[in-house]
């Protein structure tokens, strides 16, 4: 049993190591847009497709002034795992001189890694290749390659700004904490000396108890005295009266 878990977990292993190997290096290959494949430009980065589309159409917009929208995707309710951007009669980027379409297919790899297919074409009928349209092709991926620098930044950015706040609680939790031992130490300080008051108290009272029960005693013989003397007084005067 050990032995098949320490295989499976290898395997696990080896299955991830080469999506981590390829995070943020652009390569070709294919997509799927209007039921048919595309030639594209790959790229994985990290985190999910909401926080890459985000991203993407921030950067394309700020450095190209290019605004992808969501396409029908979006509409279909699986936003979270897929999305379809474009950018119509696109010019002045770099990629050619006449208007054109540009794509971009988002699909969630797993939870915090999202792969991007990044396309192009004179419009919805003829799509960039790499072997016929070169020089197109080419400026897709200057494209691409500035924006895998940028969204590999950001990544680490945004995972710094985690850990500075996963730090920040957790210094508030240590100083909550501390509070709480401090103020178990006072409580236990302040019960310890009641307690010590208490004992002392009980100490008191037990000894004078113990003088009130010898005293009691003492009382005890001097009311039999005090009322065999009355009783002998009583009838001495009785007697009197009788004379």
């Amino acid at each position: 049993m050990l032995k098949f878990c320490f295989a499976l977990i290898v395997s696990l292993f080896v299955l991830s190591a080469p999506v981590r190997a390829q995070l943020y290096q652009v390569s070709s290959g294919v997509t799927t847009h209007d039921k048919r494949d595309r030639d594209a430009l790959l790229l994985q980065v990290d985190g999910s497709v909401e926080t890459t589309r985000e991203f993407w159409q921030d950067y394309m917009k700020d450095t190209y002034g290019i605004r992808f929208k969501s396409g029908a995707l979006a509409t279909l309710g699986i936003k979270g795992k897929k999305d379809e951007l474009a950018a119509q009669e696109v010019s002045n980027v770099g990629i050619s001189s006449r208007p054109i379409t540009l794509y971009v297919n988002l699909s969630a790899v797993n939870d915090s890694t999202t792969e991007i297919a990044f396309f192009g074409g004179f419009g919805d009928k003829t799509y960039f290749e790499p072997t016929r349209t070169v020089s197109e092709f080419k400026g897709l991926r200057k494209i691409i390659d500035r924006f895998a620098v940028a969204a590999r930044a950001n990544a680490y950015q945004v995972q710094v700004k985690e850990a500075e706040r996963d730090v920040t609680a957790a210094d508030k939790e240590q100083d909550k904490l501390n509070r709480s031992i401090q103020a178990a130490q006072s409580n236990t300080a302040a019960n310890l000396k009641r307690i010590d008051e208490l004992t002392n108290k009980n100490r008191s009272n037990a000894l004078q108890m113990h003088q009130d029960s010898l005293q009691l005693t003492t009382n005890a013989q001097l009311r039999e005295t005090t009322r065999a003397r009355l009783q002998r007084r009583r009838e001495r005067l009785a007697t009197v009266d009788k004379k």
